[in-house]
């Protein structure tokens, strides 16, 4: 009897293709589940609470040595404590009697952190974290650009401020004025059409000048002498921190979809693929709903994974270089999820009052919510195209809970056969039968369970049938 086993599935979340002429790598659905260095698939991690958070602070960031944050009340406690014991300090941040409404932004800047705070009353303003006086912090220099948009790079501050990017003196982040240390880069000169950038980056040592179309790459250095402008590539983002650095790169979301600065420098041709090629269907449908929740990208070394964090969604880049792993998914959670940082190799996230940590040994959301993770497989003919098949039978090479189904008509992909329930690896029992009778197929597997799953290989049984399909 012909058996065909499916056992690699590095492709991941990949909708370049017709869903009946896609390769058995390339994922239809991938949804709460990631791939892994081994080629397999694995529920994402769970939910785990680690603290109620005071009313009276926002946001969250890990940096120096620990988790922080902030409130306008200068006389807010010091610390708050977290459901195992840990401790998490609070910063206060005032300004004009205004309360804290948003922490847009936060770097270590000689061992002190650098804050973007914006305020109920609309004003962004610039804090410098150091010495013991809250009201010190707020940086007084008239040059300071007090914007969103900001990075650390040579020792200074650079940020933007209307059609320039001010930066600070060498190693201090609170003179804006000095002459030939302090002062500012010209990036609208360069520009023909939109000339207000919107975000910063790196890559590759060079400060990265976001515009809405272009971006612009500048060497920059300590002696404000050596800036120059090395190139500009023809795409750009308006989401002022929808960007990461990985692997010497630097990847952002566009209103095209993800990019990656290294593909679009180096090619003059904007239909190459680039690094979110497989999912530019997804996010051009909700490129308004993602932009409306203040998209905020981040790396998890931990994971080696691109997290772009939206709402209550996540598109989840999994990279592996020695694995030759590159591969999409996304994630739901049941809370929109307002901040997202990483310390000690795990991913923290603020939602409303509460902190979670994402943590693979919980597989639960909260202990309240099954993680509901499904696949799905293109329309499969096992490599016998335009020949009628009875699907006979089926085996798994699995952990934990399945529910399996099948569909059986690219051309009407709602008929779906009623779902098997599975339990773990099925290779060591009788074959589980199949009823089924077209010429491709495409495989659905969902997991709501409290417990682990994870997906290494698929073997469909089939016969040939004396004619072809029709």
């Amino acid at each position: 009897m012909p058996a065909i086993t499916f056992d690699r599935f590095d492709g991941g979340l990949d909708l370049r293709q017709l869903q009946s002429s896609a390769d058995a790598n390339r994922l239809r659905t991938l949804r709460n589940a990631y791939i892994t260095t081994g080629r397999t698939i694995k529920k994402r991690p769970g939910m785990k609470k680690v603290a109620n958070m005071p009313t009276n602070t926002v946001g969250i960031f890990s940096g120096i040595d620990g988790l922080f944050t902030f409130t306008s009340d200068v006389n807010s406690p010091k610390t708050a404590q977290g459901i195992d014991g840990s401790l998490i300090r609070i910063i206060a941040v005032p300004y004009n009697n205004d309360t804290l409404q948003e922490i847009v932004h936060v770097e270590v800047f000689n061992g002190n952190l650098y804050v973007a705070a914006k305020y109920v009353g609309g004003d962004v303003k610039h804090h410098y974290i150091s010495g013991d006086d809250p009201k010190a912090y707020l940086i007084d220099d008239a040059n300071c650009p007090h914007s969103r948009s900001f990075i650390k790079k040579s020792g200074k501050m650079f940020a933007i401020k209307d059609d320039v990017v001010r930066f600070s003196a060498t190693g201090n982040a609170r003179d804006w004025t000095t002459e030939k240390d302090a002062g500012f880069l010209p990036v609208s000169l360069q520009q023909s059409v939109n000339n207000k950038p919107t975000a910063l980056g790196e890559y590759q040592d060079n400060l990265v000048v976001f515009f809405e179309d272009t971006a612009q790459i500048w060497q920059v250095d300590a002696n404000p002498a050596n800036h120059r402008l090395v190139t500009t590539v023809p795409i750009g983002t308006v989401y002022q921190y929808s960007h990461a650095n990985m692997s010497n790169d630097i990847f952002f979301l566009s209103p095209s979809g993800f990019r990656s600065i290294a593909v679009q420098a180096f090619s003059t041709n904007m239909m190459d693929n680039d690094i979110g090629s497989p999912i530019d269907t997804i996010v051009k449908d909700t490129i308004t709903s993602i932009a409306n929740n203040n998209p905020r990208m981040m790396y998890f070394r931990g994971g080696g994974q691109i997290i772009c964090f939206s709402g209550n969604i996540a598109y989840v880049y999994c990279f592996s270089r020695s694995s030759k792993i590159s591969a999409w998914c996304k994630w739901e959670f049941p809370l929109s999820i307002d901040n997202a940082t990483e310390m000690d190799s795990k991913v923290y996230l603020r939602c409303g009052n509460n902190l979670f940590v994402l943590d693979e040994k919980t597989k639960t959301d909260f202990d309240t919510y099954g993680i509901d993770a499904e696949i799905e497989l293109p329309f499969l003919d096992m490599r016998q195209p335009g020949i009628l098949k009875q699907f006979t039978g089926v085996d798994i090479a699995a952990y934990g809970d399945i529910e399996m189904s099948f569909k059986f008509d690219a051309r009407n992909p709602e008929l779906e056969t009623m779902p098997l329930y599975l339990d773990n690896d099925t290779r060591s029992m009788p074959r589980i039968p199949v009823e089924v009778m077209a010429t491709n197929m495409a495989i659905n597997i969902k997991n709501n369970s409290d417990g682990d799953f994870e997906l290494a290989a698929i073997t469909v049984y089939f016969e040939r049938m004396s004619g072809f399909g029709v």
